[in-house]
């Protein structure tokens, strides 16, 4: 059987010779790779002999046939079969079950039954809109093995035209005639393919890891962005004062009002915030604090945030509205919390009420951190207060023996940046005196 280095030309001009009913050609660049050429009107075909490492026999499974399938991509494909058989899979098997094989809707769907609940509740609703925004509408009838690379390339580029659902044509154009930069729209635009190529590698890597799947369509793939720049928005003083009494003149019901103001000042996720129940709170005594659960938080770590008297009475401002609902900030539709979501999106309504330029909810969790550091709080205290996983579990030591709480450090940078909000807004709130801030 011929050995060579195969090329575009020689794929397309090999036939049999005369006589012969089949013969193959194996490439010398990907050692397995065979081009199978039959008689019969010169069909060709693509597979991949292996050595199943269960038992050391000799397997052949189809890649696909040819021009279909061009050389590079029958390469691609080859070596990520590979890739699983080193890993213990028998492709071959997994072809021959083919016809039990899920479409890519039903993996999709397993994927989020299984993995979704150790997953937080904002990284699985994202991930759930990804896919029944972008991903599904286009490869979710397909058989989750026939999706190919092309078929993702393809994906990608659709998502990347597309505009984003959360700046409707009003607010855009809103953003142009007031002369804002549109900066952070084209942001989140470019980002956002990268976002939808990770859902996918993340399902086809489960399914792969599972034995539901041989092969993965994104091996070899390049992610749209090799890395997201963070974003460095954070409100300054005078703005600071601007959002907390533009937020008065908003549409916003005051429960989200109260939402967006305590996300401020505890410095803590806005889906952590509205989401709060009231069994969470214990405000009496001297040290108020807020106990967050771990199924709540985003890094499924429990956390303990110190309420500052600014941070209680806001609390207690919410409670007077919310009546009999367990929640602190409760739907009015059902009996279900505001979510997020309400804030988000009266965020983007009210965006030329805030006259604030390149501006989104989770700016106020940077803000805080950027207030706390200009009191002199160190990084990790800061982190603490945050709940950054890093700050907890960054060296053996602080993961599996220090089980202090740091509630005393918290509470000081707390307390020391509403009273700081305090000097800022002291007369929007009607405070009647300013309480100077303590030294950290």
């Amino acid at each position: 059987m011929p050995l060579e280095l195969l090329t575009d030309r020689r794929v397309e001009t090999a036939k049999p010779s005369a006589g012969q009913d089949r013969f193959e050609l194996r490439d010398t660049k990907v050692r397995g790779l065979e081009l199978r050429i039959g008689k019969r009107e010169g069909s060709k075909t693509w597979a991949l002999l292996y050595t199943r490492q269960t038992d050391g026999r000799v397997r052949r499974v189809t890649i696909g046939p040819y021009p279909e399938i061009g050389l590079a991509e029958a390469r691609r494909r080859a070596l990520g079969f590979k890739v699983n058989i080193e890993s213990g899979a028998d492709p071959a098997t997994g072809i021959q079950e083919s016809n039990a094989a899920p479409t890519f809707k039903e993996l999709s769907d397993e994927w989020i039954r299984i993995h979704g609940p150790s997953k937080g509740a904002k990284s699985l609703s994202d991930n759930v809109s990804m896919l029944r925004r972008h991903i599904l509408p286009v490869i979710g009838a397909k058989m989750a093995h026939d999706v190919t690379k092309r078929d993702v390339l393809r994906l990608l580029d659709l998502v990347a035209l597309k505009a984003d659902a959360r700046l409707g044509k009003k607010s855009l154009a809103a953003r142009k005639t007031r002369d804002v930069p549109v900066l952070d729209t084209a942001r989140q635009l470019s980002h956002r393919p990268a976002r939808v190529y990770e859902v996918i590698r993340a399902i086809y890597r489960w399914a792969i890891s599972r034995d539901i799947l041989a092969i993965d369509p994104t091996f070899g793939m390049k992610p749209p962005l090799k890395k997201e720049r963070p974003r460095e928005r954070a409100l300054t003083s005078e703005e600071i004062k601007q959002f907390w009494t533009r937020l008065g003149d908003t549409p916003l019901t005051e429960g989200v009002k109260l939402a967006l103001r305590l996300a401020l000042v505890t410095a803590q996720r806005i889906g952590e915030v509205s989401n709060i129940v009231k069994t969470e709170l214990a405000l009496h005594g001297p040290t108020p604090i807020w106990s967050l659960p771990a199924e709540r938080s985003k890094n499924r770590e429990g956390h303990r945030i110190p309420l500052s008297p600014l941070a209680v009475r806001l609390i207690k401002e919410a409670q007077a509205l919310s009546g009999e609902s367990k929640f602190l900030f409760p739907s009015p539709k059902d009996d279900a919390s505001i979510g997020s979501g309400a804030a988000t999106k009266g965020m983007q309504r009210a965006r030329p009420t805030f006259d604030l330029a390149d501006f989104r909810v989770h700016d106020l969790r940077r803000t805080a951190a950027t207030g706390m550091a200009e009191l002199g709080f160190n990084p990790y205290t800061i982190s603490l207060v945050l709940n950054h996983i890093s700050a907890r579990t960054g060296t053996i030591t602080s993961a599996v023996y220090v089980k202090y709480s740091y509630d005393k450090e918290k509470r000081e940078a707390l307390e020391s940046w509403g009273r700081r909000l305090e000097e800022l807004v002291g007369a929007v709130i009607g405070l009647e005196t300013v309480i100077p801030a303590a030294a950290p």
